[in-house]
């Protein structure tokens, strides 16, 4: 009986229904589901992209599977990918690797992995690798995308490269080369390095290849327009000669993944976007995504031969909390923000500078930025309010509810000690926007609500417990 259920099974993930073998197998009974079942399941969760679940269900089987059971990995390592937990995914997928060196999917995987967080050299290491076990599949997944990496023809070059020298200075390095041993591939995406000079005291970063890509804006009355953008970041000098390679690395690795959001997300940049990376930009800084601004430096924009405009746009990297104050009140109201710290420092990218709200408001968080550790997957807009009593005080979620968002990336929930009265309240200042991973570091206690719906609303009793409380969202 068993043999008929799983072969009814397989066959309707052969014909992609898994959605159909999923309410199936859900239909039996606990002692029902063998571990071939719980794994089929898992599987079809996955493709499904319910990458939670898929979890959750392998670990059902963790203590049954022997430690060189390759599927078990491989979609443990998928989901992990899905999940965007990419540690995770390349940790299982050099598992994979290490059961069976000609594991093609974990090869891809890789591959897939590399491409998304920008480290070129290691992705075409493992398309080297990938390629020589199965050239079809990388090229099913890689190949076309690769054939249609844009640059600009002789006369677009030329042009992009004298508004730079007009306007920036005189490049002295294109950087970086990617090489090795085997393998000789030049990104399409190159990096002009303009050192300090007599007027300067930083150094310029452009890029030059980005702007090669059309990147195409839908209007709202339907018609399409085209923005084609460089970008240039500004890095004021350190005084420590390896700070300042550093920084240039990682800041290079950055601004070059744009072009490939735009060529593959079909995406396009303008001044005011925003683009959070979910965790830090990179492991040696704090901050957690980018705004583009209008770069101060150049004069109009660049001009190519065909007529269209290349306009140059300047990256300035944001903490958390202030990418969710941008969204929640716009563009003009950060940089104002900015401007009374920072004044025209703001522009220029260091290591590590204040928060904005931080060095504003002069409030000393209960738990540093410095120990925000990752204990939330979420998947979906995570901006919340907190209130300072839990945040600079560090008292316990007292009350918790969630309200209509106020933007796209703003979840609803807000988050109270409990003992705010009304005054404290009508202060703006004592709340502030966070991450629901942030709060979580303060109060993890509070996870396994926040899957509840709006209207939702929970106090903490004399017991520490949670539980409901009425509450009506305002519309």
């Amino acid at each position: 009986m068993e043999n008929d259920f799983i072969f009814d099974i397989d066959e309707l993930m052969n014909e992609g229904k898994f959605e159909e073998a999923i309410n199936k197998i859900q239909e039996l009974d606990e002692d029902e589901m063998s571990g071939e079942l719980i794994f089929m399941l898992a599987h079809c969760l996955s493709q499904c992209q319910r990458y939670r679940e898929t979890l959750r269900v392998l670990e059902k089987i963790e203590d049954d599977v022997s430690e060189d059971d390759l599927s078990y990995h491989l979609e443990i390592a998928g989901a992990n990918y899905g999940l965007h937990k990419y540690r995770t995914a390349i940790k299982e997928a050099g598992i994979c690797i290490e059961i069976d060196e000609n594991c093609v999917e974990a090869w891809l995987l890789l591959c897939l992995i590399y491409q998304e967080i920008g480290k070129t050299t290691e992705f075409e290491k493992a398309s080297y690798i990938a390629r020589g076990i199965d050239e079809e599949a990388w090229n099913n997944i890689f190949g076309d995308r690769t054939k249609e990496l844009a640059v600009y023809d002789e006369d677009d070059l030329a042009a992009v490269v004298s508004y730079i020298e007009h306007s920036y200075g005189n490049i002295v390095l294109l950087m970086p080369d990617f090489s090795d041993d085997e393998i000789n591939y030049e990104h399409p995406i190159k990096i002009a390095v303009i050192p300090p000079d007599d007027n300067r005291s930083y150094f310029k970063l452009v890029t030059i290849g980005i702007g090669a890509y059309r990147g195409v804006e839908v209007t709202d009355n339907g018609e399409e327009e085209i923005h084609r953008v460089e970008i240039v970041s500004l890095i004021p000098l350190s005084g420590e000669y390896d700070e300042d390679v550093d920084n240039h690395i990682w800041i290079s690795r950055i601004m070059r993944q744009f072009g490939e959001m735009i060529q593959f997300e079909k995406s396009w940049l303008d001044c005011g976007h925003t683009v959070s990376y979910g965790d830090r930009l990179d492991n040696t800084v704090g901050y957690n995504g980018v705004i583009f601004a209008t770069s101060l430096s150049a004069e109009g924009s660049c001009i190519l031969p065909c007529g269209e405009e290349v306009e140059f746009l300047q990256m300035i990297p944001l903490y958390e909390e202030e990418m969710l104050f941008k969204i929640n009140n716009g563009f003009f109201e950060l940089f104002e923000r900015a401007e009374k710290i920072f004044g025209d420092d703001f522009g220029y990218i260091r290591s590590e500078r204040k928060n904005i709200f931080e060095g504003s408001q002069k409030k000393k968080w209960a738990v540093p930025r410095s120990v925000i550790e990752k204990i939330l997957d979420w998947e979906g807009p995570d901006g919340c309010y907190a209130t300072d009593r839990i945040t600079v005080d560090n008292c316990k979620v007292g009350v918790m509810y969630r309200e209509n968002p106020e933007s796209k990336l703003d979840s609803g929930w807000r988050f109270l000690a409990g003992d705010e009265d009304e005054g404290y309240m009508s202060n703006i200042e004592n709340t502030e926007i966070f991450s629901l991973n942030t709060i979580c570091n303060y109060d993890p206690e509070i996870i396994e609500y926040l899957e509840n719906p709006i209207g939702s609303a929970f106090y903490r009793n004399k017991s520490g417990e949670f539980c409901p409380m009425r509450f009506r969202p305002q519309k």
